[in-house]
């Protein structure tokens, strides 16, 4: 007796978990189910694979991410393909299903469509019936209280060390955001230590220099040279003569100058012809003589310490002179004294 009922229910279960499509249709088509219950939010294989000539097409529905009210698919389903005897491949596509509500579900019928080449068939795949379980109650707890409140600790040092050195840091940066927009309204460095800087011809000059150095006018590259001639020329200009030299064209210096009050005498008619003539190399492949390119850098030399700013000098107090006056009558003494030797001897 129990030897039957036990093969009664294998029987059943079998049927359950596999079904395989009665119709008259003449491809196979098969549904199976891993497991025919589950409890809440757990996962069930869903298999649905199709018995087909390696000549047909099997294309399966979509699918969305759902397959029914109550049945959520975990992920996109997955097709796969497999080889068997006498030139027929087994078409399966599987699912991964799961549901949150309890209760039976019977899986809807889907229909895949196979084509021979000249016509195409329908089929469809078995309906299965499976269970969702709801969780049921831990009888061992009697009553559901209230969370326990977290136990109060005091404030460690690792824990306010952050905080306290974010506010410094916000304080400070704060600071320095106030001075930085009064100097800027002031019109002042917001560095407070400033690196003195060389006035406009000392820069000039050092760099006409490396220029001397390097004897750049004897090269072959004469666009280089005018290039780094022209460019030290224009630094300069543009901070003796606030004169934006480094954005503008030759006519636009020469206009800017004359608007600084420089004068228009033999000095500025060779700057002109210099700037031109640079032009002339720079985007007319002029080929100047080596000569004319030394020359030129004379002239540089020339316009930087002609139109340098002159520095004053500053006048001596009556203690400087009473003590430069004491070291002439001094060394007028000397001279005296070396003459009278001489004469001596």
């Amino acid at each position: 007796m129990k030897t039957r009922l036990i093969l009664i229910l294998l029987i059943l279960g079998t049927h359950s978990f596999a079904q395989q499509a009665d119709t008259d249709s003449k491809y196979s088509v098969r549904t199976k189910l891993t497991k025919d219950s589950i409890r809440l939010g757990d996962r069930v294989g869903l298999t649905i694979s199709v018995l087909v000539p390696e000549s047909c097409k099997v294309s399966f529905p979509p699918v969305s991410d759902s397959l029914m009210k109550g049945v959520e698919l975990v992920k996109k389903p997955i097709i796969e393909t497999a080889k068997l005897k006498d030139h027929k491949v087994e078409q399966i596509m599987k699912m991964l299903i799961t549901s949150f509500d309890s209760g039976s579900y019977q899986l809807p019928e889907l229909k895949i469509a196979v084509t021979d080449g000249a016509k195409t068939d329908t089929v469809l795949s078995n309906p299965l019936t499976f269970i969702v379980n709801s969780i049921p109650r831990n009888k061992a707890v009697k009553d559901i209280y209230d969370i326990k409140a977290p136990i109060e600790e005091p404030i460690t040092f690792k824990e306010a060390a952050p905080w306290a050195f974010g506010g410094l840091l916000f304080v400070g940066l704060l600071v320095l955001l106030i001075i930085y927009l009064k100097r800027r309204k002031l019109n002042q460095p917001f560095s407070f230590i400033q690196k003195p800087v060389d006035p406009p011809h000392v820069i000039a000059l050092r760099e006409l220099e490396k220029i001397k150095e390097e004897k750049l006018w004897v090269t072959d590259n004469h666009k280089h040279y005018y290039t780094k001639l022209v460019d030290v020329l224009r630094v300069y200009i543009e901070g003796r003569y606030n004169v934006n030299a480094m954005e503008q064209t030759t006519d636009e210096i020469l206009i800017g100058l004359k608007q600084a009050d420089f004068p228009i005498d033999e000095l500025y008619n060779q700057l002109q012809e210099l700037l031109f003539l640079a032009d002339l190399v720079k985007f007319a492949k002029y080929t100047p003589f080596v000569s004319e390119n030394e020359q030129n850098l004379k002239f540089a030399f020339d316009f930087v310490d002609k139109t340098k700013p002159i520095v004053e000098a500053k006048p001596l107090n009556d203690a400087e002179n009473a003590e430069t006056k004491e070291v002439s009558e001094e060394e007028t003494k000397e001279v005296l004294q070396e003459q009278e030797n001489k004469m001596l001897n």
